[in-house]
């Protein structure tokens, strides 16, 4: 008997040991990861008020029912509050079909799971959207396990190709939620258009991101050909729906990738003009050490 309830204990949780086998980085110490916009007060999550401060009672100014009933008849005085700590994070991710080559969605996958968990240990409210050149369905549970486990689901289901349009996304977000937007967006993508023009977020975006009040975080996705894939391989195109054999030498593998580092460079410079805090990865390593260092960075700048 208390074997079999300490079996559905440990069903009940995410263990660590589950999370590292999904990718997730759980550190040995666990510091909450918190990026959000607001200030974080509180250790628990909530939609309620906290007290902030009181000060004297302004005539004229300030509501009479905001006075403390409590403070001296001759020296009154109000009470001001603050929201608590929980903001609203959505997690917009890229299921295209350039995003389906098996390198570039396992990390995509991993950010996932690592931004849910963080977010939902730092006592945010978070969701998941799967676009393409628009939006698909919205994961969204009552608990972590849950959560995690639909959007396991939901990346793991076979889709037909298609093109990518974030422009087209953010509208239909827009649309959407009307102005109850959330309070931060992360862009996981490749940022990989069919027609191989440059993604130019402070002209494209402009208008888009001032209603967002430039609260987006694009997660760039990259990736590395390892010198190992030497020798003849099939190069599959999944959104232009072409496929061929090509021999990899090793200039041509570090051609590539050079080619990759330099369209990644010129997404960073795009983004920072347009005043955006990134991520990038191109190895499941990487994905908390950013996340981490874009919490810091955040951190300063309120600071």
């Amino acid at each position: 008997m208390h074997t079999k309830s300490t079996h559905n204990a440990r069903s009940a949780i995410i263990d660590r040991q589950a999370l590292h086998a999904l990718g997730v980085l759980v550190p040995v110490r666990f510091n909450p990861v918190k990026i959000m916009p607001g200030r974080h007060p509180l250790g628990r999550a909530g939609d309620g008020m906290r007290l902030l401060r009181t000060r004297p009672y302004i005539a004229g100014e300030d509501n009479p029912r905001d006075i403390d009933k409590y403070s001296p008849a001759d020296a009154p005085r109000v009470m001001e509050w603050e929201d608590e700590a929980q903001a609203s994070i959505m997690l917009l991710a890229d299921v295209s079909a350039s995003m389906a080559l098996p390198q570039k969605a396992a990390l995509r996958n991993a950010c996932l799971l690592q931004l849910t968990y963080s977010f939902w240990r730092a006592g945010d409210r978070v969701a998941t959207t799967l676009f393409d050149n628009g939006l698909h369905e919205r994961i969204r549970a009552a608990n972590l396990k849950t959560q995690m486990q639909r959007l396991i689901a939901a990346l793991s289901e076979p889709r037909a190709a298609s093109t990518t349009d974030i422009t087209a996304v953010f509208r239909q977000y827009l649309d959407q939620v009307r102005h109850r937007h959330s309070d931060l967006l992360f862009v996981v993508s490749d940022f990989v258009k069919t027609d191989d023009s440059d993604i130019i977020p402070a002209r494209d975006w402009r208008s888009i991101l001032n209603q967002l009040q430039r609260n987006v975080v694009p997660v760039i996705v990259s990736f590395e050909v390892p010198e190992e894939m030497q020798g003849l391989v099939k190069l599959c195109d999944a959104e232009r729906k072409s496929r061929r054999l090509t021999w990899l030498s090793r200039p041509r593998i570090s051609r590539v990738n050079r080619e990759e580092r330099g369209r990644v460079q010129n997404l960073i410079r795009s983004f920072r003009a347009a005043g955006l805090d990134y991520m990038v990865v191109s190895s499941q390593n990487q994905i908390y050490p950013q996340l981490a260092r874009l919490a810091r960075m955040r951190r300063q700048r309120k600071h």
